[in-house]
């Protein structure tokens, strides 16, 4: 299935499908952040650890619209760092944006088990963002664009993920006040 996959689609184009399951994932939390919180809000409070409590308190008061926020910035930074990858072969954000969101799959799942409760973006973490990552980690990999170092080396690149998605919920109210 892997050789068939690979006959089918170019490392450009994978390079491209970047953004678009990152959006496909991120959809399902912005369509049901709101609902979400106000169903499970009680029941996973109190699970979550003290330092933790502020964020979680912070985002259950969220809104679609103030979801969509950081998700619009991510989805313009992750656009340039496949612009970079597939038309001028520097994959270095591309790998540590991806690897970010790889990791982050196990929070969604971690989420799910410590809760017991199913975690917003579960489904769409293990159903697209791991497959499509594993995938793009595999291809890079065997068509020897890229070298295992080349993975750690860029993880630093994730932390911009981190700072977006940091700056644009605290950004959000501002921009969209109540």
């Amino acid at each position: 299935m892997l050789e068939w996959l690979s006959d089918q689609l170019s490392i450009s184009t994978l390079i491209w499908l970047f953004p678009i399951t990152f959006l496909l994932h991120d959809f399902e939390e912005i369509i049901f952040v709101e609902q979400w919180f106000k169903k499970n809000y009680n029941a996973v409070i109190n699970k979550i650890p003290g330092r933790m409590k502020p964020t979680v308190q912070s985002l259950s008061q969220t809104t679609a619209a103030r979801f969509s926020i950081p998700v619009f910035i991510q989805f313009v930074v992750y656009v340039i760092a496949a612009y970079l990858a597939a038309e001028k072969q520097y994959y270095g954000m591309l790998l540590g944006f991806n690897l970010l969101l790889f990791l982050h799959v196990f929070t969604h799942l971690g989420q799910t088990i410590l809760f017991k409760i199913y975690a917003l973006g579960t489904g769409t973490a293990l159903v697209i963002t791991l497959p499509y990552s594993l995938y793009l980690f595999y291809r890079l990999l065997q068509e020897r664009v890229i070298d295992y170092p080349d993975l750690l080396l860029n993880l630093p690149f994730g932390i911009i993920t981190i700072l977006i998605v940091w700056g644009g919920h605290r950004i959000a109210p501002k921009i969209l006040p109540t």
